[in-house]
């Protein structure tokens, strides 16, 4: 039950059974599924173990999150991995694929030709399309953290994604994302200049777990480690942790070994990373006016006026209006912020403890 990695089969995967059956749905229905919700709340979870035995391809894009950009190469490398793993057993995409321009196969191993010689991921994701429909099967093609591709410099990949789900019958598509926002925007769903304009897709929320939810999760964790933890800990972990899995499942390790000690470990430990990516975020942006607004939401939650006098403020001049609702857009975009009404506040406890004495060295 507690482990330092995502889920692989159903029996790993505590409770999440509607959104695995909702995603089971859609799949079977060829609709395009966006598997979303903030950080380490176990979306990678819920797709690996709700598509456990069927015929997958997943590309992992959380790998391109720390990249200012992407290649189309990139991209096609972390296919071409895929394929790699697909070759030794289905011969007949080795010889489907070798149909392709740009594309070589020689036993189990791929290649791909660079430049404008490469191959083009229509034709590709027709190959795999074809060999699925010979297998009379569907094929899933998963992609973890989807919208950092839309950092994807060169080439696009949506009107690839758009000609799959208007032409591919045998191929389904899901697309996850802790930066619901970016996501949405990137796809363009509503945009009438997107190529994936007016699709539908359907929406699986992870919401964090309520507090009987978290609870129940942790004795249940250590029920299956034949472990005993004083119920006194396990409330102090969820009101610390709230129901956030990841930071749940890492307190449970941490108290299989040392009960004593495992909840200040797992507080200090995650708010060290929850302020590193917040960091990060802050770098990637070149500006540190997110830092008070994010301060000023996990305080006590803000409203849009709430932020643009602060900012005014603490540099001694106006600020745009434009500015401060680009500010809020992008700390809800990346997942740090969520808007509840009128009000912006910060959803994951260890963050808002991040936020108390996050400074950001830039």
């Amino acid at each position: 039950m507690f482990m330092d990695r995502p889920a692989e089969r159903p029996e790993e995967l505590f409770d999440r059974r509607e959104e695995v059956e909702q995603l089971r749905r859609a799949a079977a229905a060829r609709q395009l599924a966006l598997v979303v919700g903030m950080r380490r709340i176990g979306k990678t979870s819920v797709v690996k173990a709700g598509t456990y035995g069927r015929p997958r391809i997943y590309i992992d894009a959380r790998s391109f999150e720390e990249r200012p950009y992407i290649s189309y190469a990139d991209l096609l490398e972390a296919l071409r991995r895929e394929l790699r793993r697909l070759l030794p057993m289905h011969k007949r995409l080795s010889e489907l694929l070798a149909r392709v321009r740009g594309v070589s196969v020689a036993g189990v191993e791929v290649r791909f030709e660079a430049g404008r010689s490469a191959p083009g991921l229509s034709e590709l994701l027709q190959v795999l399309d074809e060999w699925a429909g010979d297998r009379g099967e569907r094929l899933l093609l998963i992609i973890d953290e989807a919208q950092e591709l839309a950092k994807l410099k060169g080439r696009q990949i949506l009107p690839a994604l758009g000609y799959a789900y208007d032409n591919l019958k045998n191929l389904s598509i899901v697309l996850t994302g802790s930066k619901a926002g970016l996501l949405l925007r990137f796809l363009g769903l509503e945009d009438p200049e997107s190529p994936l304009y007016g699709r539908y897709a359907e929406r699986i929320e992870l919401r964090p777990f309520t507090r009987e939810q978290a609870l129940e999760y942790l004795e249940e964790g250590f029920r299956q480690a034949g472990a005993s933890v004083d119920a006194g800990l396990l409330e102090a972990a969820v009101e610390a942790l709230g129901g956030v899995v990841g930071w749940l499942a890492y307190f449970g390790l941490n108290a299989l070994w040392d009960p004593a000690t495992a909840l200040e470990a797992t507080v200090r430990r995650a708010t060290e990373i929850a302020a590193e990516e917040f960091c990060n975020f802050v770098r990637y942006m070149g500006s540190r006016r997110y830092i008070p607004v994010a301060k000023l939401a996990a305080a006590r939650g803000a409203r849009w006026s709430d932020v643009k006098r602060l900012l005014q403020a603490e540099e001694g001049r106006p600020i745009g209006d434009s500015e401060v609702t680009k500010l809020l857009r992008k700390l809800v975009d990346y997942g740090f912020l969520e808007k509840r009404g009128e009000v912006y506040a910060v959803p994951d406890p260890i963050l808002r403890r991040a936020l108390q004495d996050v400074q950001c060295q830039t």
